[in-house]
């Protein structure tokens, strides 16, 4: 009788170690697939941000360059206008 008992025993804490490895294993794997998950998720919002980021400046290199044009076309007027007013006078 003695000897089933420490059979059980062991058979018993054998089996709750198995529980608690499989357990932890589980646990673990769900937690790097959430991790993944969440990665990808910050990735594409990362990467909507940089094609945004792309975007506005594209717009602001037109703008630039629009308003470098409107300065020069005002250079040139200006310049334009002293020269006649020297002119005048």
């Amino acid at each position: 009788m003695e000897k089933e008992f420490w059979y059980g025993l062991v058979f018993g804490f054998g089996g709750f170690a198995l529980s608690t490895v499989v357990l932890v294993v589980v646990i673990n794997q769900f937690g790097a697939f959430w991790r993944a998950r969440i990665a990808r998720r910050e990735e594409a919002q990362d990467r909507a941000l940089i094609e945004r980021y792309e975007q506005l400046a594209g717009e602001q290199n037109r703008v630039h360059t629009a308003a470098a044009t409107d300065l020069a076309d005002v250079r040139e007027r200006l310049t334009e206008i002293e020269r006649l007013l020297r002119e005048v006078e």
